[in-house]
């Protein structure tokens, strides 16, 4: 299975537990993000269901190991944690519109890229 496979299926999984609660445009959020980290190069994420009926992203990679995502129907939440608390902002987004610079400087780099 590839990396793109297992996060679709943890996706998918996460729908599966609240099958009835999760917004379409919660997904459709959620899928914006998936084909902007594939049309830039960068690794599939981890995906988990978060308390609301939202999608949390995380990474196991150099540099990304303090940076959590929750992806709403409008919006990304962005968490930077440090040593004793965490810096948050959220990305407003709209299914289908684009991210912004900030938002794609938070990502991990893309494969190959210095982070």
């Amino acid at each position: 299975m590839t990396q793109w496979e297992r996060a679709r299926r943890e996706v998918e999984s996460c729908i599966a537990e609240r099958p009835s609660e999760y917004e379409l445009a919660t997904v459709a959020v959620m899928n914006d993000i998936l084909e902007l980290l594939r049309r830039t190069g960068r690794q599939a994420p981890n995906i988990w269901p978060g308390y609301w009926p939202t999608f949390c992203v995380d990474w196991d990679l150099p540099g990304a190991e303090n940076l959590k995502l929750e992806v709403f129907d409008d919006r990304v939440e962005v968490y930077r944690y440090n040593e004793t608390l965490f810096d948050v902002w959220d990305e407003k987004h709209a299914p289908g519109s684009a991210f912004s610079e900030a938002f794609l400087n938070e990502l991990p780099a893309p494969d190959g890229a210095p982070a």
